[in-house]
């Protein structure tokens, strides 16, 4: 995308933006490769010590460490990767706890995902971090509801386990492929953390600073209302999908809720065919690992089908040992267009039409 497509935030140009591929983001065959052993292997140990919740959450555990990126070296992007690990595991360990307190609950995620906006600020990484930390938190919140019966621990040990087994992966042919050995990010080395963190500070003194972690705050205060006067069952898809969609950058943010709208809607279509059969288990182990392995490169070349491919994925994951039911294909939906109106209105219309506002002002 150009430059001066940045700021363009017309319908038409979202709608061809949203069917746009894109060849910018060259494919990470590692990564690829990593995806498919990591996910298909753990839902493959899940199966054989008939335990379908350690397949659900050692594949989330998978997932999470395979988008983790890096132009440095393969010492540097292990380091990144045990980061990364240890920050879902408590974030997963800390949504848990706070399970199943209703408004209590509803009122901590608000709070977890308006210090992570807030702290996104610093740096890059720390945005991503932090994102991550508040997907993760929601997760960990709707499976400590009491409906698992597990221990508090064992959950994140599983995320954990995951984790380090798609870390193992990812360094083994990392290191056989040989990609990052010589890549520096000369960009990053220049900046401090130090003058990163005087410099978000600085930002903080004007309003324009707050306005994203404000943005966050309302969607996410608005999400959890929503699901807990209306009782929606799985209310935690509408949080979910705010926490993906929302955006610093206002043109981006738009863009990517259409782009999730109607990758969601086409991917539930496309999980309508899961109800006209059941597939043996090792038929699900391998559609969920090549599933896997080609999320990153629709990830950075054509996020709708980004989004489609993730609504089957999902919906396999979450039903393991169970079929896919209608019920959960609405609820998929539902959840997801919710989370996505409220993003767009409360995190992206009204703020546009501020600017707007001050701009003609100022004329």
């Amino acid at each position: 995308m150009s430059k001066s497509d940045q700021g363009n935030t017309g319908l038409g140009f979202i709608l061809k933006d949203t069917l746009q591929w894109s060849n910018e983001a060259p494919i990470n065959y590692p990564q690829v490769i990593a995806g498919f052993i990591g996910m298909a292997g753990c839902i493959s140990i899940g199966f054989y010590l008939n335990n379908l919740m350690f397949g659900l959450l050692s594949t989330f555990g998978v997932m999470i460490t395979n988008d983790t990126s890096s132009d440095g070296t393969i010492k540097k992007h292990t380091t990144e990767l045990f980061r990364t690990m240890a920050t879902g595991t408590i974030a997963i360990f800390i949504g848990i706890i706070i399970a199943g307190h209703g408004w209590i609950t509803g009122g901590l995620i608000v709070m977890i995902s308006t210090l992570a906006a807030l702290l996104g600020g610093i740096s890059r990484s720390v945005a991503i971090a932090s994102v991550q930390f508040v997907i993760l938190s929601i997760i960990g919140s709707s499976m400590g509801d009491g409906g698992l019966h597990q221990d508090i621990f064992i959950i994140p040990a599983y995320f954990a386990t995951g984790s380090l087994l798609g870390i193992i992966v990812s360094v083994i042919v990392g290191f056989l492929k040989k990609s990052r050995d010589h890549k520096v990010s000369v960009q990053n080395a220049k900046i401090s953390y130090k003058q990163r963190f005087a410099h978000w500070r600085s930002k903080l003194t004007h309003f324009s600073g707050w306005k994203y972690t404000v943005r966050v705050a309302l969607c996410m205060i608005a999400a959890q209302s929503i699901g807990i006067v209306f009782h929606l069952e799985r209310s935690y898809w509408i949080g979910l999908t705010v926490a993906i969609v929302l955006k610093r950058d206002l043109a981006y943010s738009q863009r990517r809720i259409f782009q999730r709208g109607i990758g969601t809607a086409v991917g539930v279509l496309l999980g309508s065919c899961l109800l006209l059969w059941s597939l043996p288990e090792w038929n699900s182990i391998v559609v969920i690992g090549l599933l896997g392995a080609v999320r990153p490169i629709f990830k950075n070349r054509s996020y709708a089908i980004y989004a489609m491919l993730m609504t089957p994925l999902m919906l396999m994951m979450f039903s393991t040992g169970s079929p896919v039911t209608a019920y959960l294909l609405e609820y998929r939906l539902l959840d997801t267009m919710i989370g996505c109106v409220l993003a767009y209105v409360l995190g992206f219309y009204i703020w546009k039409k501020a600017s707007q506002g001050n701009a003609v002002g100022k004329t």
